[in-house]
């Protein structure tokens, strides 16, 4: 009895220092590693309002084509061409969709400028002439359509500009002075960049051509009508600052 008692204990003793050693070869569990946070995209869709200031670099050809009598210059003759730049301000709003990487909408906007040229030439026997050409207000509603990565839009746009101009051209302290004062719309066309720095707010770069075509002024004097013809186009530059919705 006493030897069976002491081959039992001596089998349970073999049996734990086995388990012992088998569980002191088990490697320590390996830490679990936190999955990584998961970056979202920043989003362009949604309606959106801004400012922006810049220049703008107004330039018009004015032509004269006579009348019943010569008035300045030979018929059909460019005389004058100015090519002026001026400081612009005003805002922005828009709307855009987000389709992956390509953002499209529409934005329209309305801009005072500060533009004005002005030249005395030799004119007629009658004296010298004046003109005067000044661009006061712009604005253009536009599509756009960019591509964008990351936070950074890349964008072309383009569509409608109307503008007031102001232009004048007369002799020199005669009673026939003529004056055209238009607001006249064209097209327009661009691109720029655009920087989303906070989840509300951009800030962009943009460049914008417009051209208003070409029309007639007409004035009366001396027994005669006499006809100038205006032509002008615009390029802006500009930033801009934008809150979005």
């Amino acid at each position: 009895m006493g030897g069976m008692r002491r081959c039992l204990l001596a089998t349970v003793s073999a049996v734990a220092l086995s388990t012992g050693a088998m569980a002191a070869d088990i490697p320590a569990r390996m830490p679990v590693k936190a999955p990584a946070p998961v970056v979202v995209a920043p989003s362009w869709a949604g309606f959106y309002i801004g400012i922006n200031a810049g220049a703008a670099w107004h330039r018009a050809d004015f032509t004269d084509f006579g009348g019943d009598t010569p008035f300045a210059f030979p018929r059909g003759t460019k005389y004058w061409s100015p090519d002026e730049a001026g400081f612009t301000g005003g805002g922005q709003v828009g709307y855009n969709f987000q389709s992956g990487n390509f953002v499209y909408g529409v934005e329209a906007d309305f801009n005072y400028v500060s533009n004005k040229a002005s030249i005395t030439q030799p004119g007629n026997p009658f004296g010298p002439i004046t003109s005067t050409t000044k661009l006061d207000w712009m604005g253009t509603v536009r599509g756009r359509l960019g591509v964008t990565f990351s936070p950074t839009l890349f964008y072309v746009t383009g569509g409608w500009a109307f503008a007031h101009f102001e232009d004048t051209f007369n002799v020199v302290g005669s009673i026939i002075p003529g004056n055209v004062d238009k607001t006249r719309s064209g097209w327009t066309a661009g691109g720029g960049i655009e920087h989303m720095f906070a989840r509300n707010w951009t800030a962009k770069i943009e460049a914008l051509y417009a051209d208003f075509g070409k029309w007639d002024g007409f004035l009366t004097g001396f027994g005669s009508t006499y006809r100038t013809q205006f032509e002008h186009q615009v390029l802006t530059v500009r930033g801009g600052l934008n809150y979005k919705w």
